[in-house]
């Protein structure tokens, strides 16, 4: 009897994470004898948990234990309540897996091998294994002939840093930021955003708030090489810093100087200005005298987009 326990514990440890634990419930269909091209399966989810979006990709089956690793890029979805998702996880999911497809260097042919559904939480939660899941699929044989092209890879930075659907960027309030993609192939590429709280204007993106997310879509047109893919690049949004632009305030300067002072903000608010020692402060020009001198610098904020001002100075009149 112990060792049927022993057993069963010791199975119940090998089986996939989904298999224990995911709360997602998955309906959906056509999933058997699907067209190599073309096919669409219409899926709903239910009981999603809050903590994360999920990934739904197409992949080939791994062994017990190990998550799937062979998948097919270009038909990857995103569902998430964030901007930029490719669904909504209320929404009739459409995903349009195919008979073929090329992950790196591997041509995967479905009618041979194990291929499926693979769905994952997203990278909000990336190391998180409990709502892995992996529901078979199977697909009609091929028409003779057929060559399958392997997907166009995209790799992209913002302002220098790298970023993916996985590895998200993080920007704030009005921040200037520029996109640099390169298709592996070679391929043309176009941008686009998917949310209204980013602009792209060419590959300069503008964030116009400072909450919540948004998303890049940088879509690769394909070529005789490679077929098209569209990466989703998530965007994390974030209060902006008020500033007063390009003036710098000295750390001393000579006694009796007036010093003009910026009377708006970076993001044009009115700044209110309070000294304390040997100095004053009238219409935002400052009269400096010998000695040490506090200049508090205060603007208001604004809700979702910048924070207040609130910054001290010491001078000293020489």
């Amino acid at each position: 009897m112990k060792k049927l326990v022993l057993a069963a514990l010791i199975a119940s440890l090998l089986m996939p994470v989904s298999a224990q634990a995911a709360e997602t419930k998955f309906v959906g269909g056509p999933l058997t004898n699907l067209e190599s091209q073309g096919a669409t399966i219409n899926i709903t989810l239910s009981n999603v948990p809050a903590k994360g979006g999920l990934y739904i990709q197409q992949c080939v089956e791994a062994p017990a234990g190990t998550r799937p690793s062979v998948c097919n890029k270009a038909v990857e979805l995103w569902i998430s309540s964030a901007r930029g998702a490719s669904f909504l996880p209320t929404d009739t999911i459409k995903f349009k897996p195919t008979g073929s497809y090329v992950s790196g260097t591997t041509t995967v042919d479905c009618t041979v091998a194990k291929c499926g559904i693979f769905m994952r939480f997203d990278h909000t939660v990336a190391s998180d294994l409990s709502e892995d899941q992996f529901i078979p699929l199977t697909f009609k044989a091929a028409t003779a002939g057929a060559t399958t092209l392997p997907v166009d890879e995209i790799t992209a930075t913002i302002n220098g840093i790298p970023v993916s659907t996985r590895a998200p960027a993080t920007l704030s309030y009005r921040q200037f930021a520029t996109l640099s993609a390169v298709s592996k192939a070679g391929a043309a590429l176009s941008y686009s955003s998917l949310a209204p709280a980013c602009a792209i204007n060419g590959t300069e993106i503008t964030p116009l708030t400072g909450v919540g997310e948004c998303a890049i879509a940088v879509t690769s047109a394909g070529n005789a090489n490679a077929s098209s893919i569209t990466a989703i690049l998530p965007i994390r949004l974030t209060l902006g810093t008020q500033s007063f632009g390009d003036f710098t305030m000295p750390k001393s300067i000579k006694s009796g100087s007036k010093l003009e002072l910026p009377i708006l903000s970076n993001f044009g608010e009115k700044i209110i200005y309070k000294t304390a020692g040997s100095c004053s402060v009238a219409l935002a020009r400052a009269t400096i005298k010998k000695g040490k001198c506090t200049i508090t610098a205060t603007a208001p904020a604004k809700s979702n987009s910048y924070k207040a001002l609130n910054k001290k100075y010491s001078i000293t009149g020489k």
